[in-house]
């Protein structure tokens, strides 16, 4: 891939990685949670990684999908998890 695609690929993703670190601070926040907490339910499934990374990633909205699958399953967030990250790709 050339470095033109490169960059439109960036620019077209934008507003997913915006979305999913969106879901994902909000989630946290409405359930009183910090990246420590995360860490520590993710722990439980056997997932390992500091804060200081799961911020980093979340920030980013860059993470693997099974990452992100296992961050829905611990903060309990299906079945609504996928459709209201894509609304708000829809609605910016």
């Amino acid at each position: 891939m050339n470095q033109d695609q490169s960059l439109k690929n960036r620019q077209a993703l934008a507003p997913y990685k915006l979305a999913l670190t969106r879901y994902f601070r909000s989630a946290l926040a409405l359930k009183g949670l910090k990246y420590d907490d995360l860490c520590e339910a993710l722990k439980e499934k056997g997932i390992t990684m500091t804060p200081e990374n799961l911020r980093s990633k979340t920030h980013k909205g860059m993470f693997s999908a099974d990452l992100f699958l296992a961050m829905i399953d611990v903060l309990d967030l299906e079945p609504d998890a996928l459709s209201d990250i894509l609304k708000q790709v829809r609605h910016d």
